[in-house]
């Protein structure tokens, strides 16, 4: 990254990202739109590509970003800016509780400390049924988001089903900040840490939670940068210091083919094993973090291949209050990986959200794995978390992620497609199952395995169904 005293601006990596402002002077600006000068002014000598700003004329600003090809460098009217901006920042406004959907309708999954909904007495499984008098949509979490979010300090009443009574409180909206990281403890002194995005303050409170672990006794740690769209290069940067005392982060090179390193200094070394979590959305600042690590040997990446974003993008201002984001760099990995329609390799390939975490977990030290699926949660090992297992139930059977299941007994699974089985091998051999109505079902590509059939095959797994509650308990490798 370069450091910029004069322009005073910040190089980023982007699926979210932002930087300090630069105008540019308007004082070469003839007759033509501003605005469209400047943005040829920017392409034509910042892109990537190394388009001249010649080629580009007598085009408007559209054609310009359009005939780049190139789907990180974008236009931003002074509305579509501002709304960035607060994207950027995690920010909106609102009750501030997060919101989700099922057979019953939308109901609030977390309710944020300091909150509206929080001073309001809005609890966690609460059915929003109206807003302001105005039923909600039971089979669109949009229908409810629109409805409650509105300017600051302006007054809602929200009315929600909670244990089949109805009830309506008055909140009055205010900004809400969205935690982007969010840190939890499982036995053995395992840690676990997710980002959900690299805002301005994700590394101070990514400092929080390490810390916090620290304290408890942290013997491993879990980093999940799953789904994680990406955002600041100086964040990803401030959290790496954290893994690697002194290095680089990344390597960029402009339009010219100039390297240029981005440094770590003064950081420090987690004397505990790290294990990264990623998957196919994993973008940008995560694929910068994750890199890093690897190529540092600081951590392993456990799940997928990555998304493979890896430019670096700047912001401009422009006249009017709009905004040009422009592809200004590719970056490569510490021991030069491309990244750009490439993404990071994982060193544990593992497909499936609960099968990641499984993985990670055995890998950690963590052997017994105890699975709580209820209506709006999973908890592993009494530690609630996001990675939804996958459960239906179908002609009075229930069904499970064939994946998960096979993570929790520690064996491998493979697609057979001359017999169409699902094979399950451990250190005992191998199981087939095929895809038959009461045994094996695929849906989306997925599969999903009749749970008494595979206990039956190992029955190292025990299951509880009681229903809408069920408990999946196994031991890996007994």
């Amino acid at each position: 990254m370069n450091q910029q005293p004069k322009m005073k601006t910040m190089k980023v990596t982007l699926a979210l990202a932002s930087a300090l402002m630069t105008v540019l002077p308007v004082s070469a600006m003839a007759q033509e739109d501003l605005q469209t000068q400047q943005v040829r002014e920017i392409i034509g000598k910042l892109h990537v590509s190394g388009v001249s700003e010649e080629a580009l004329a007598n085009q408007s600003i559209k054609q310009m970003v359009d005939g780049l090809k190139d789907p990180y460098t974008v236009f931003f009217s002074e509305e579509e800016y501002s709304q960035f901006s607060s994207t950027l920042e995690n920010n909106y406004v609102g009750m501030g509780a997060r919101i989700g959907l099922d057979d019953k309708g939308v109901y609030i999954s977390e309710v944020f400390a300091g909150s509206a909904a929080e001073s309001a007495g809005l609890q966690r499984d609460d059915y929003i049924v109206a807003v302001d008098g105005t039923a909600v949509d039971p089979k669109s979490t949009d229908s409810a988001r629109s409805k409650i979010i509105g300017e600051a300090g302006t007054k809602t009443k929200v009315t929600v089903l909670r244990g089949g009574k109805e009830l309506t409180v008055e909140l009055i909206r205010k900004a809400v900040n969205v935690p982007e990281v969010y840190g939890k403890s499982f036995t053995n002194g395992v840690g676990y840490i997710q980002i959900t995005d690299f805002s301005s303050d994700a590394d101070e409170d990514f400092d929080k939670q390490l810390s916090d672990l620290k304290t408890k006794g942290l013997k491993a740690l879990i980093l999940d940068v799953r789904n994680n769209p990406g955002g600041l290069v100086d964040t990803a940067r401030n959290i790496a210091s954290h893994f690697v005392k002194e290095g680089v982060l990344i390597h960029t090179k402009d339009r010219n083919g100039i390297d240029e390193a981005v440094p770590i200094t003064g950081g420090s070394e987690l004397s505990v094993p790290v294990y990264i979590l990623a998957n196919e959305y994993s973008a940008s600042a995560s694929e910068v973090l994750s890199g890093a690590l690897q190529d540092y040997n600081a951590g392993k990446v456990i799940g997928m291949q990555t998304y493979g974003k890896g430019s670096v993008q700047q912001l401009y201002q422009l006249d009017g209050g709009s905004a040009l984001k422009v592809t200004i760099e590719e970056y490569l990995t510490p021991k030069m990986r491309k990244v750009n329609k490439v993404g990071i390799t994982p060193d544990v390939k593992v497909d499936g959200s609960a099968a990641q975490l499984i993985t990670a977990l055995h890998m950690s030290g963590i052997s017994d794995i105890h699975v709580e699926i209820s209506k709006h949660a999973i908890k592993y090992n009494g530690v609630e978390m996001g990675s939804v297992l996958g459960t239906f139930r179908e002609n009075g059977h229930l069904y499970a992620n064939t994946r998960a299941l096979a993570a929790l007994v520690g064996a491998n699974i493979t697609w057979n497609d001359t017999d169409r089985t699902v094979d399950i091998t451990d250190a005992k051999g191998t199981q087939a199952i095929p895809v038959e109505s009461d045994k094996l079902i695929i849906d989306n590509g997925t599969s999903y395995v009749n749970v008494d059939v595979f206990d039956d095959l190992f029955p190292q797994l025990k299951v509880n169904d009681q229903g809408e509650n069920v408990s999946i308990r196994a031991v890996k490798g007994n």
